[in-house]
């Protein structure tokens, strides 16, 4: 075998730390090394102190020097991230993510940009506008998951050599599921037999897991919903969930091992995803919900890739964000009908295949890269 090509992923957080661009992150350097394309890490920690697993790649964590909310500012990562340029044939860089616009800046060699995003905060887009625009300008490609995430991008006039790739999905971080697990026992007796939808995400506010729990004052004697994920807004949605007299109704889980998370898919009806803004571009947790089969209700959000992932009619149905009654709705039919379901649950299971699987995604990703790094 060849000697393997070496790009270095400029990235904000990495494994064991969670979130949706840390499982992407995660996903392609496990991607990439099938392909003989060894794509090491480089990023700021949040926890620690970190137990390193054996990997075919090298991360590199760096310390932060300054931290708000879940951002990080770390002066080594910046000079890592530019002395390391010797090392690689290219670099891959996680955006948004100030920090790794910085470091890529004095790349010579080829840079691949993945936009998962734009900035929210108008303020801070404003403020690093002109060191985005100075490395798309010099970008060798701009990969975008969904064609939204280049076309609706604030940053779209800038954007060259934009190529639209999936996020991989990587079906090996999910076991088969056994029932075995106590959680699985504590679902049925939550259940009582009725048919449950699954939501997995932060509990951030942008992820709209108020208007579910407003749905679920709603909800029959045939509809439950379980909601997996930790974050600020516990205590306040686990105040909500009482307030409103749902308890019986919504069970907030928190965290779940991978072993209780293929138990709870199993005993999954529906996948749902209540996202309220374009801060939600992609949602890798709608595509682990289809992956076990689950036919998807999400939302139809403005500027973002949402609507692309769950196709409406194909693999789930769309509503309208912040509509507690839609959001109902669209969970009753898929329970009451199951001609409906029986479709969505396969058109699901194929856009995975087609769109999402590591094989596929992996071949795309390493031609990009073989042929930016060679030119």
């Amino acid at each position: 075998m060849s000697h393997p090509t070496r790009v270095l992923q400029l990235a904000k957080h990495f494994d064991p730390d969670t979130g949706g661009i840390e499982t992407i992150t995660f996903n392609i350097a496990e991607m990439l090394i099938r392909h003989n394309i060894r794509a090491d890490v480089l990023c700021t920690e949040v926890k620690g102190p970190y137990i390193e697993r054996e990997r075919d790649y090298r991360v590199i964590r760096c310390k932060a020097d300054l931290s708000f909310g879940n951002k990080r500012l770390s002066r080594r990562y910046l000079q890592l991230g530019r002395r390391l340029e010797a090392d690689y044939d290219c670099a891959l860089v996680h955006l948004p993510n100030p920090l790794a616009v910085l470091a890529a800046l004095s790349w010579r060699k080829p840079v691949i940009l993945i936009w998962h995003a734009d900035i929210p905060q108008a303020m801070i887009r404003w403020a690093t506008a002109p060191v985005d625009n100075r490395l798309l300008a010099r970008a060798a490609a701009v990969i975008g998951p969904t064609p939204i995430h280049l076309e609706c991008s604030r940053r779209a006039k800038a954007i060259r050599n934009g190529v639209v790739i999936p996020f991989p999905f990587n079906r090996t971080l999910i076991p088969v599921a056994t029932g075995h697990t106590a959680f699985a026992d504590t679902l049925r007796r939550f259940r009582r037999g009725r048919a449950m939808s699954i939501s997995i995400g932060r509990l951030v506010p942008y992820k709209g897991f108020d208007v579910l729990v407003e749905a679920a004052r709603g909800f029959d004697e045939e509809l439950c919903s379980l909601i997996v994920g930790s974050g600020p807004l516990e205590d306040e949605l686990r105040r909500r969930i009482e307030t409103a007299g749902v308890k019986d109704r919504v069970l907030l889980a928190g965290g779940l091992t991978p072993a209780e998370l293929a138990d709870a898919f199993a005993q999954a009806k529906l996948g749902v995803m209540p996202s309220i803004t374009a801060a939600e571009m992609y949602g890798i947790a709608q595509v682990e919900s289809m992956a076990a089969g689950l036919p998807m209700v999400s939302t139809n959000l403005k500027r973002s890739g949402v609507p692309f992932v769950n196709k409406d009619g194909e693999t789930g149905l769309i509503v309208e964000p912040g509509d507690p009654k839609a959001l109902l709705l669209a969970m009753r039919r898929l329970v009451a009908d199951d001609a409906l379901w029986q479709r969505l649950s396969a058109g699901a299971l194929r856009s995975i295949e087609r769109d999402h699987e590591m094989a596929s995604v992996g071949e795309r990703y390493a031609h990009l890269i073989r042929s930016v790094s060679c030119s």
